[in-house]
């Protein structure tokens, strides 16, 4: 019997696994290694093994980069909000900031944001009116104090303009202007405290008339009639003054309220009347014209009520003439031209509404 030999031919490498290498799945999934691999040596770590594996397998590389995040860490799972958990603390003004992040801004519609940039540019206005106020304070508060001395003393802008005069006259040495203008003063003085006399006085004395000592004090007591009248002067112009001017006031405020009251009156007749009659929009203009003329036939209106009554009015002489316009231009023409009233050319027949209320306007106007 022959001898039995080997085939020599190329051996099969699916057949042929390499001890020393892991087998490769051809699924793509991730498995352990070959029950014919190689068990790792005493020596070798799990760590070591992790990382040959791991070398060996790229999908499990990669699967491991998803899973982690930069830190390493896995990331947190997605977590919804409890409706059962309180609301968080409400922030309080002090704690926002002046101004509003670009964040903040960018999160907001183009609406609002334009709302905002307004009410920000609102606000750093009135901040520098404030400092502006503010660097101006002391002055204000200077002026409104000697105002107050000046009332107070009983002191006018006439005899305050003269004190400041003659002060500046004596602090630039001009003591000619300055004895001028306080010799009216001293000589008074002088007359009230009894170092001289008037000159009336004075010749009473040398006549033997009085004493000098009750010419003296005749003179203070003629003098303090004379100031307490004109004191009582002054007072009862300033009451009078004062009463004018708070006339005035409540006139003006009167008047701004029966305006405002006014305006809504006529304001709701007009939108009620517009609502029934839907000619009212193309004639408002010819109301208008004969609105003024009927106020100017009755007067200003003293209460709203009035101010209806002058707009009703008004608005029967506007359909009135705007009705006879409209039948004036649908009357038939006469086919025999007149001779007279002819014109170098005939005005156009009105093709709407409007026509006719323009040339009722203009009509208005050439009457009155």
């Amino acid at each position: 019997m022959a001898d039995f030999e080997p085939s020599t031919g190329p051996e099969n490498p699916a057949s042929s696994v390499t001890p020393d290498a892991p087998a490769v799945p051809s699924t793509g999934e991730s498995s352990a290694p070959s029950p014919s691999a190689t068990p790792p040596e005493p020596g070798d770590s799990r760590d070591e093994l992790l990382a040959a594996v791991t070398q060996a397998v790229p999908e499990l590389r990669s699967a491991q980069g998803e899973e982690t995040v930069p830190g390493g860490a896995p990331p947190a799972p997605s977590e919804k909000p409890d409706p059962s958990a309180p609301p968080p603390p409400p922030v309080s003004p002090e704690q926002l900031p002046d101004e509003p992040t670009a964040e903040e801004l960018a999160a907001l519609s183009p609406k609002s944001n334009a709302r905002i940039q307004r009410l920000l540019d609102q606000r750093r206005e009135l901040r520098t009116e404030n400092e502006q106020l503010k660097s101006i304070a002391p002055q204000a508060e200077a002026a409104r104090a000697v105002q107050e001395y000046l009332h107070a003393n009983d002191i006018g802008s006439e005899d305050f303009k003269l004190l400041l005069e003659l002060g500046a006259a004596m602090r630039r040495g001009d003591m000619k202007t300055f004895y001028e203008g306080v010799r009216p003063y001293v000589q008074l003085a002088e007359e009230y405290l009894g170092v001289r006399l008037p000159a009336d006085l004075q010749q009473a004395v040398q006549q033997g008339q009085m004493t000098t000592q009750a010419a003296a004090l005749f003179s203070r007591e003629r003098m303090d009639r004379a100031l307490a009248q004109s004191k009582g002067m002054r007072s009862q112009q300033f009451y009078q003054e004062q009463q004018q001017f708070n006339q005035q006031q409540l006139e003006q405020q009167a008047q701004a309220q029966l305006s405002k009251a006014v305006e809504a009156k006529v304001n709701a007749w007009e939108q009620a009347t517009m609502r029934v009659d839907p000619d009212y929009q193309k004639l408002k203009p010819l109301l208008h014209q004969l609105m003024w003329s009927v106020v100017r036939e009755r007067g200003n209106p003293q209460s709203p009520d009035q101010a209806v009554e002058i707009a009703k009015e008004a608005w029967v002489r506007t359909k009135t003439q705007a009705g006879a316009l409209v039948q004036q231009q649908r009357r038939p023409t006469s086919r025999v031209p007149s001779s007279t009233g002819r014109t170098n050319g005939a005005a156009p027949e009105p093709t709407s509404l409007n026509d006719v209320v323009r040339r009722a306007i203009d009509s208005a106007r050439a009457t009155t």
